[in-house]
């Protein structure tokens, strides 16, 4: 301690004392002590703890300044506790410009210290603040970015006014990706819903070389930031893979968003991307709506089929792939938005925009990263692989017999995966173990039956073509005098193949022993000049095709 203050009262004074300022007789009051700090500059030891114990054992006969002390220091209490829980720098300066208040976020921000700047011009130790400007012209200052100590900084000037005097300023400190990043959080609290990838690679069932080739590119895919374009039958798993490549990708963190495209009419599907202003339509709701392009914001937007989506739509959503930027519905601002698009398609966009119904374009731009999903009848014994996940999920079990699981391997799967699963289901509810062919959904049997019938009936009418044109080979078709088969009539294809083939030869007998009257015969033991010709070639093959009721 180097200075003492005292009432006319020196002999209490210690010796040691260096500096001794005697004030004179006077009554020792709270008002006089708080006066003494404020000239000699010593205003911070009013709030420790010895002052105040001492501050409240005097008697006082100043009732009212008392009050109006406790008053200041209790606001002042709470204008610090506000300045620390504030998630923002902010740096306070008074009419004359000096610094008279830095919370710790300024401090983060600024990388200085609040002992080192209080009280002083903050025209010298935040020169890159305009709190000067903001003193003179008496009004709010825009934020601005500015670049402070490498990072992108948010800037706000703001003027305290009191009965038309300006008494100081206050400045909004905020780091840009901080503010990006709160953005992204609010806007997950507001919409209350979870938008995030439920599914990852390890999710992917399956050991076929297939669907671990597939998961193999994908996963390579995933760290690029590049647009994906998912190309698979309905039914192989399109969309898990779509939240397999977010959880696997640097956005894993931000919101994964999947919507069904063809599922909605052109004018909902609009305001449902990019949302809409207050008033925008008929029906809006108050307030307006964020779209889902601004809530995938640092995140992933799926768009699953695609080739559903009209043509302006094509266009805006062009835009935002180029641009990284949005406008609402009915709205005037642009939103910069960063987001993802994994798109998913089961038809071919290809022939789509040949058709002209597809932008080829837009079409460069999701396929930049394009993948075709194996389906299920190329993923061999995957197929059992997942029908034993299926039965843990639906709680059952059962067994296949041999031929249930030789059909079951050999079957198409027009519905893949999907279909898989409704057809454990049936076999749970059949209460049969093991599963005989005779459980087989109707709708599976019938589909494969008619598939057998079908490749039966083109083998059958195949072999009798060949038959018809080894016939007129050999019986039909004229040969020379010198020929050694010449008039032999013999036909051993027809024999073998159709012993009751009709023949145009008289040599041999029709089924009912009579000379056989075939085509292009115009009578026993005689055959027309054109019994070689294409007409002839027709008519038998429309004999043969008759009787497979096919006809050509």
């Amino acid at each position: 301690m180097h200075i003492a203050v005292t009432p006319d009262e020196m002999r209490y004074v210690p010796e040691e004392i260096e500096t001794k300022i005697d004030v004179g007789q006077r009554a020792c009051t709270s008002g006089m002590m708080i006066e003494i700090a404020l000239r000699l500059g010593l205003e911070h030891l009013l709030e420790t703890e010895k002052f105040q114990t001492y501050f409240q054992s005097i008697a006082t006969s100043n009732y009212s300044f008392d009050q109006m002390f406790a008053r200041s220091i209790r606001l002042e209490s709470q204008f610090h506790i506000l300045m620390e829980t504030l998630e923002d720098g902010v740096v306070g300066v008074n009419e004359r410009g000096e610094v008279f208040a830095c919370n710790r976020h300024a401090e983060e921000i600024t990388r200085t210290s609040a002992d080192l700047v209080m009280g002083k011009p903050a025209s010298q130790v935040f020169p890159y603040l305009p709190f000067s400007k903001c003193l003179q012209e008496r009004e709010r200052l825009p934020a601005k970015i500015i670049r402070l100590n490498g990072i992108n900084v948010s800037a706000e000037v703001v003027p305290v006014m009191r009965q038309r005097a300006c008494i100081g300023a206050f400045a909004i400190l905020q780091r840009f990706n901080d503010v990006e990043a709160r953005q992204s959080q609010l806007r997950n609290q507001l919409l209350h819903k979870g938008y995030r990838a439920k599914y990852g690679f390890e999710d992917v069932i399956g050991e076929s070389d297939a669907i671990q080739k597939a998961k193999e590119v994908l996963r390579r895919m995933a760290v690029s930031e590049s647009p994906i374009l998912l190309i698979g039958e309905t039914g192989t798993g399109k969309e898990l893979f779509a939240h397999a490549v977010h959880r696997a990708s640097r956005r894993r963190n931000g919101p994964f968003v999947a919507i069904n495209v063809a599922a909605f009419p052109e004018n909902l599907l609009e305001s449902e991307l990019f949302g809409y202003e207050e008033g925008a339509f008929t029906g809006a709701k108050k307030g307006g709506r964020l779209g889902l392009l601004e809530i995938s914001h640092q995140g992933t937007l799926f768009l699953d089929e695609v080739e559903g989506m009209s043509p302006a739509l094509q266009v805006k959503l062009l835009r935002v792939l180029q641009e990284r930027e949005i406008m609402r519905v009915g709205g005037t601002s642009i939103i910069p938005i960063d987001v993802r698009i994994v798109a998913a398609t089961n038809e071919s966009l290809e022939r789509k925009v040949a058709e002209g119904t597809f932008r080829r374009d837009l079409y460069y731009r999701l396929s930049t990263l394009p993948i075709v999903i194996p389906p299920l009848s190329e993923r061999g014994d995957d197929l059992f692989l997942i029908l034993e996940q299926f039965q843990k999920e639906l709680g059952g079990s059962f067994r296949l017999t041999p031929q249930v699981r030789g059909f079951l391997k050999s079957y198409s799967w027009p519905g893949n995966i999907r279909e898989l699963r409704n057809v454990v289901e049936y076999f749970l509810y059949t209460g049969h173990d093991p599963i005989t062919m005779e459980d087989l959904p109707p709708t599976v049997f019938h589909r494969a039956r008619r598939r057998r019938s079908g490749s039966c009936r083109r083998r059958r009418s195949s072999l009798l073509l060949m038959c018809s044109v080894l016939c007129w080979n050999s019986c039909i078709r004229p040969q020379r005098p010198d020929s050694p088969s010449a008039g032999s009539g013999c036909c051993s294809w027809r024999g073998m193949l159709c012993p009751h083939f009709p023949t145009g030869n008289p040599k041999h007998s029709g089924p009912d022993g009579r000379p056989g009257t075939g085509p292009g015969q115009q009578g026993a033991g005689r055959q027309p000049a054109d019994a070689g010709g294409p007409a002839a070639i027709r008519n038998w093959s429309n004999l043969i095709f008759r009787s497979t009721n096919k006809t050509i």
